[in-house]
């Protein structure tokens, strides 16, 4: 099917050759050439959807921004064309940002990682469509209407030289990005890009600044136009979408994300650039472009900053609980044991811990499977944490085995505690696909006693008190008082 229609895109684009040829710039001729480039806009919509159903990640996105532009172009072509029919009408200058429009979804490809997996398109590439949309507006009142209205005037020349840093400037950040890119695919789909970019820079120039602005429709200048409609045709039709390297290679995945908030700055000054020229005889809508730019500017580094603050709770969460159950980690949960003696110190108070084991716990995985024992361990963390109070902390010390940390507690009321929470367990299998599960837990209670506040040895004396209830027949809380080291 790809090569039907690139051999279709040069057929028609050999039509336009012949209609050249033979009616050049007659009405029939003009008509001709236009309903041509109507036709070629019409054959880009939905070989743009066509590749966007075949692609994957962001490319899926890229062409489905493609093919909205090229609705645009079409619409604008129609317009053309009605007017050839018309013979005496004339198009509105607003038309010509319609022509333009495609040149949003070529600068989008600068924006939108090209390695990314992603499937779904990233919020921030709305942000930076919409920054596209601005800098089409600024380049038309910056450069296409003072070239359209004071034809060799002043005006006009005097953003020649802009108008040509810009170009290179844009075209260079492709070149640029495709050096950078980590897998072949990428790389040729931006210098691809790349090239199209000075293509249809070339024969812009060409229309607004050299022989083109002379020349009628019909003329052998139209067949440039249709040759920037071919080569997006052969780009869709042989489109195959670049490797995905983000899933292999994270430091490049950091780095291709970098490059996009680094290029995505790109849009926003050359707005404010132009706004400044715009701005001496349409002071209201510089002002209005230079606005909506900012707003955009600050809501993407306002979203970009919430990401960050994201990533780093989740960072922090990660390095502190327990990935299976949500609980403390060990180590979390150990520093909390920590921070609680120190407390009780100061306070003259006392800290209580349980050290909670699942009894025969290797029999529920040997006989349901590993998935049935996480969920279990899962289950159990929670039912332990409905019975403790809400200043208790609770964390996984290993494996099967839970702490739980009882600030402001003797061993009495641990042992009370202890005890609801072993019946409460006792009471509530647990539910898993299939069936349900009784599960029992043993504990073992140990106290800070006056002048002891070593988490060592309370660790070690609420796992001797674990031992022992596990000795003595398991589902049972056993208790301990450390002495004090001499």
């Amino acid at each position: 099917m790809s090569q039907s229609v690139i051999a279709l895109a040069a057929g028609l684009w050999l039509a336009h050759v012949g209609s050249v040829t033979v009616l050049g710039t007659t009405h029939r001729g003009a008509l001709s050439s236009d309903l041509i480039q109507l036709i070629f806009g019409l054959m880009l919509i939905p070989v743009t959807l066509w590749t966007a159903l075949r692609s994957r990640g962001v490319g899926r996105h890229y062409w489905c921004i493609a093919a909205l532009a090229y609705s645009l172009l079409v619409f604008a072509q129609a317009l053309s064309v009605f007017q050839d029919l018309l013979i005496t009408s004339t198009l509105p200058e607003w038309v010509t940002f319609l022509f333009s429009f495609w040149s949003v979804a070529l600068g989008m490809s600068l924006l939108i990682d090209p390695e990314s997996g992603a499937e779904t398109l990233d919020p921030l590439t709305y942000l930076d469509f919409i920054q596209g949309i601005l800098f089409l507006l600024g380049a038309y009142f910056y450069f296409v209407l003072p070239s359209k209205s004071q034809a060799g005037g002043d005006l006009a020349g005097s953003v020649r030289t802009p108008y040509v840093i810009y170009n290179i400037l844009l075209a260079g950040a492709f070149f640029f990005r495709s050096a950078l890119a980590t897998n072949f695919g990428a790389k040729f789909f931006l210098r691809r890009m790349g090239l199209y970019m000075v293509a249809s820079c070339l024969v812009d120039a060409l229309y607004y600044y050299g022989p083109g602005r002379s020349l009628r429709t019909g003329a052998w200048f139209d067949l440039l136009w249709s040759g920037l409609l071919v080569i997006p045709v052969v780009f869709a039709a042989s489109w195959g979408g670049p490797e995905t390297s983000s899933t292999e290679d994270p430091r490049a995945a950091a780095r291709n994300q970098l490059l996009t908030q680094l290029f995505a700055l790109i849009f926003p000054v050359l707005i404010v650039i132009m706004s400044l020229r715009i701005s001496q005889e349409r002071l209201i809508l510089a002002s209005t472009l230079v606005l909506v730019s900012l707003a955009c500017s600050s809501a993407r580094l306002l979203l970009t900053q919430k990401r960050l603050v994201i990533a780093q709770e989740s960072l922090r969460r990660e390095a502190t609980h327990d990935g299976l159950t949500g609980i403390w980690n060990h180590a979390a949960i150990l520093e909390t044991l920590d921070r609680e003696l120190l407390r009780a110190l100061r306070e003259n108070g006392s800290v209580a811990i349980m050290m909670i084991d699942v009894d025969k716990f290797k029999a529920i995985n040997d006989s349901h499977g590993h998935a049935a024992g996480d969920t279990a361990l899962r289950v159990l963390a929670g039912q332990i944490a409905e019975v403790l109070r809400s200043y208790d902390s609770l964390g996984r010390y290993g494996g099967e085995e839970f702490l739980v940390i009882a600030p402001r507690c003797d061993v009495a009321a641990c042992r009370e505690l202890a005890e609801r929470l072993r019946a409460h367990i006792a009471g509530s299998p647990i539910h898993i696909r299939g069936g349900s599960i009784p599960a029992t837990i043993s504990i073992g209670v140990a106290a800070s006693s006056e002048g002891m506040f070593s988490s060592e040895l309370l660790l070690q004396s609420a796992d001797s008190a674990l031992y022992r209830a596990k000795d003595s027949g398991r589902n049972r809380v056993e208790f301990l008082v450390p002495a004090p080291a001499r």
